[in-house]
């Protein structure tokens, strides 16, 4: 189902979206958007990775096994 919102661009370039949207969105605070720019529209769209996850976890990995972070569990 489509919906139909008012855009607000501020002084910074940010797009203001209401927070009513979020109701079909369903973002979270450090979502990524992904961005395309097509013939005639700007399509921003969630872009749910399980690469970042994985990224994160491996780099953690690294952080502990080279001793720059520890892990007190």
């Amino acid at each position: 189902m489509a919906t139909t919102i008012s855009v607000t661009i501020d002084d910074f370039g940010q797009i203001l979206l209401p927070l009513e949207v979020n109701k079909q969105l369903n973002l979270t605070n450090g979502d990524y958007l992904k961005v395309s720019i097509q013939s005639n529209q700007i399509v921003i769209a969630p872009f749910k990775s399980w690469f970042d996850e994985e990224l994160n976890e491996g780099l953690l990995k690294a952080l502990l096994h080279e001793g720059i972070l520890i892990d007190v569990e």
